[in-house]
């Protein structure tokens, strides 16, 4: 069977198209990593992954095979380094993903997501102007782009056959870089930055959005600089898409809740606690970050946050998140009132780092 593989590459440059819809649709489940072929695809990436660059740009049928074949590849660093290619990156960007009709844009996204796990290639993205496009942002870079068609992407109102949702880890991975957390904060001239558009769903349905969303806010969170601009409440305002996945079904004391955002005051009985561990290890770990300035930390004890990680505390099973809320706790309700020096966390003692 592997020698039946091995004679079926060469047709995927065949110069007839039904010739090369056979040959992809033949090889496409034997590209999963599960599969014991594997090995032939890493052992002809280079001229492998070049064929499948090109059928991408193929028809639709042929194309859908080809960008299955690439998400099930491009884990694989040979593979991903020959995708490190700014024309297939554009052409990936702005002719599959940024495309009011294409089909295949939710493909586009998983590869997406998966390429820019490879540093040369996220710094590319990052680098990436865009043209503009009807409906879309004013904003002038592909990151820009595509998170307005992330936000729009829930109701499917940019796009109708796709969702978007793995733009989502797009995000969560530039964040983490010095460069894409600057262009997550820049805005465009309606004064929106692509970071707004992809806070709001920390308690979305789907787990590759919600978590996305949320590693991206700890991500970004880094930026000391950018704190007030994630704080305020007339910018993008942060703190209530953290607090609301870390609220269960507890009522809270009047008093406390004077202050709190009013999205997480008089929560029905019905309200659920973010189900994912490591999701409520990863908001704990963006309010921690919240706390590295003495303003972060004012602000989040004017606006409750205490009472909130209080009772996920109580109602927390997992020892490593009990630990994080019990340290947010104790940097909240520290007396700093005569204490003069701002005080500098140390991100090595916090054991936080980006993801």
């Amino acid at each position: 069977m592997e020698a039946q593989i091995v004679e079926l590459l060469p047709f995927l440059h065949d110069g007839r198209m039904e010739v090369r819809q056979i040959a992809i649709h033949n090889i496409v489940s034997f590209t999963t990593p599960s599969s014991e072929f594997f090995h032939v695809f890493l052992k002809n990436a280079k001229s492998l992954t070049k064929d499948l660059k090109a059928l991408v740009k193929d028809d639709t049928t042929i194309a859908h095979d080809a960008l299955r074949s690439l998400i099930n590849l491009s884990g694989e660093t040979v593979v991903c380094s020959e995708l490190d290619d700014t024309d297939f990156i554009k052409f990936l960007i702005f002719n599959i993903i940024i495309s009011k009709t294409n089909i295949l844009s939710d493909l586009g996204c998983m590869l997406l997501s998966n390429m820019c796990k490879n540093d040369g290639i996220a710094t590319k993205v990052l680098a990436m102007e865009a043209k503009p496009v009807a409906g879309l942002s004013t904003g002038t870079t592909a990151v820009a782009q595509l998170a307005d068609i992330f936000l729009k992407g829930t109701d499917k109102s940019y796009n109708p056959n796709c969702t978007y949702d793995f733009l989502a880890s797009v995000f969560a991975t530039l964040a983490a870089l010095p460069r894409g957390r600057t262009l997550l904060f820049t805005k465009d001239e309606d004064n929106l930055s692509p970071l707004s558009k992809i806070v709001c769903f920390t308690e979305h349905p789907n787990l590759i959005r919600r978590g996305g969303c949320i590693t991206s806010i700890k991500n970004a969170s880094f930026a000391v600089d950018h704190h007030p601009a994630l704080l305020d409440e007339d910018d993008i305002n942060v703190l209530p898409y953290i607090l609301l996945p870390l609220c269960g079904p507890e009522e809270f004391d009047i008093d406390d809740m004077e202050g709190m955002p009013e999205d997480i005051q008089l929560l029905p009985p019905t309200k659920t606690r973010e189900a994912d561990a490591h999701l409520r290890e990863t908001l704990l770990e963006g309010l921690i970050l919240l706390t590295s300035t003495r303003q972060g930390r004012d602000y989040l004890r004017d606006k409750k946050a205490y009472p909130v990680v209080q009772k996920m505390h109580a109602a927390e099973t997992e020892d490593n998140v009990q630990e994080i809320a019990e340290r947010i706790v104790n940097m909240l309700m520290r007396d700093e009132r005569n204490e003069i020096a701002e005080i500098k966390e140390d991100d090595d003692e916090d054991g936080i780092s980006e993801v």
